[in-house]
């Protein structure tokens, strides 16, 4: 009898509190692994949260899985998830003002105080029972948890101790190892390095998103011993686009130097030092106004972006274009002449290694980097020569390097020679076979 008809189908519990219908660029990751986990012998079963109050939803990402993918949703006490019960029951219509963005920051520093280890700990109960019932109906192989929020891994580490199951923690964000959120006291500081050492002595996995968060566990755990780096990454299926839909887009805009960014401007994702770039060389003429735009696709939080552009002056130059469906917005990204990426150089900031920048790869467009130069997003652009890394703290040479890709633009000479073979170790199904190979060990 053939070894394929031999082999046990294995099966997961993947839980995450953000999952599609939720948009943005956090749920990309455990939906992309759902989706190919088929493929390499792992059959995963779904654990996230019901409808929650929520920046920006995008259902089409759903159309990515399977019917084989059961997607199991729970209720939750957590703030987001009964806001959206409160406001479906009286109807109210939300509101979008710039008044509602500074008091969900005000409501943030709250929670810090109230919540730990993050606002989501009241989905604990409601997870742990659903995953106990899952585990034992459906005889799960392996617990899978993946964070933000960090609050998962105490379900992750709770089913383990009641089951025996293996268990793999992933980590999206560097919350481990370093003063990456403002902890409102030492205790609860102190609370949180306990946390960090209770998942990485009992997790039979860890998984980190970038190499400088893996080298950051190891220095600061050094008792840990099964830790994989397995960046995000882009999915071919999402790039799929006919040629002459690309070329129809190229050359609507031929006349301008168009520079696109994708995602969220935050304080983490700060855009102002390009923008006071911008101004800079639209100033001195050195860049025509009527020849460039900057496009924006995606929110902004935490942050006052509409001030920003009237602050320098920006309004014919700044397109904002909103939040997108996922598949939508990398269409509009084939307009671009140059991507930007940006991340702010505070504390913490080299471990981000944003996932925007593995779907900006197949794009084989320039990027302009404006990040931590010795961080792991710098890594990944220089490493793959994927254009070019300029400090956020260095204005000047911010705006050489406009200048320099616009010049080149202008002689027709902008262009990005990237190594195939290399890009094609950042694609989801060859990344989802990483995954499923380190499953197959400690399962």
């Amino acid at each position: 009898m053939c070894e394929c008809i031999l082999r046990k189908e294995k099966k997961v519990l993947i839980i995450a509190y953000y999952f599609p219908p939720l948009g943005m660029g956090g749920v990309q990751r455990t939906t992309k692994f759902a989706k190919y986990l088929p493929t390499f012998g792992w059959k995963p079963f779904v654990l996230t949260v019901k409808d929650v109050e929520y920046l920006a939803k995008d259902p089409s990402l759903l159309e990515d899985l399977s019917p084989e993918v059961k997607v199991i949703r729970t209720g939750s006490f957590d703030p987001l998830r009964i806001s959206f019960v409160f406001k479906s029951f009286f109807k109210k219509k939300r509101q979008k003002d710039k008044s509602a963005q500074g008091k969900t920051v005000e409501r943030s520093k709250l929670f810090s105080w109230l919540f730990f280890p993050d606002s989501k700990i009241g989905w604990i109960p409601f997870a742990l029972l659903s995953g106990l019932n899952l585990i034992k109906k459906e005889r799960i192989d392996l617990i899978f948890t993946s964070s933000p929020p960090p609050s998962l891994h105490l379900v992750g580490y709770f089913l383990k101790v009641l089951t025996g199951k293996p268990w793999v923690a992933d980590f999206r964000d560097p919350w481990m190892g370093f003063h990456y959120e403002d902890y409102p006291t030492p205790f609860h500081l102190w609370l949180k390095n306990r946390l960090v050492k209770l998942i990485t002595r009992n997790a039979d996995g860890i998984v980190s998103v970038n190499q400088k968060i893996t080298q950051n566990l190891f220095s600061s755990y050094p008792f840990i011993k099964n830790v994989k780096t397995i960046p995000n990454g882009y999915d071919e299926s999402d790039f799929n686009l006919p040629p002459s839909v690309k070329t129809d887009l190229q050359m609507q805009n031929s006349h301008l130097f168009i520079i696109a960014y994708l995602g969220t401007f935050s304080p983490d994702h700060d855009p102002e030092p390009f923008l006071s770039a911008l101004k800079s060389l639209l100033d001195e003429r050195k860049v025509p106004k009527e020849k460039i735009r900057f496009i924006h696709i995606g929110l902004g939080m935490g942050i006052d972006f509409d001030r920003m552009i009237k602050k320098y002056d920006l309004s014919g130059v700044v397109e904002k274009r909103g939040y997108l469906p996922h598949k939508e917005a990398l269409v509009h990204l084939q307009e671009a002449s140059l991507l930007f990426l940006t991340t702010s150089q505070t504390p913490g900031a080299e471990m981000i290694s944003t996932s925007k920048l593995f779907e900006y790869i197949p794009l084989k467009k320039p990027i302009l980097a404006i990040v931590p130069p010795k961080g792991a997003a710098a890594f990944v652009v220089s490493s793959l020569n994927l254009g070019r890394v300029v400090s956020p703290l260095d204005p000047v040479e911010i705006k050489q390097a406009l200048l320099s890709f616009f010049s080149d633009w202008e002689k027709g000479r902008l262009s990005l020679n990237v190594d195939g073979e290399k890009i094609k170790m950042f694609s989801r199904k060859f990344l989802t076979s990483r995954l499923a190979s380190m499953f197959d060990e400690v399962a």
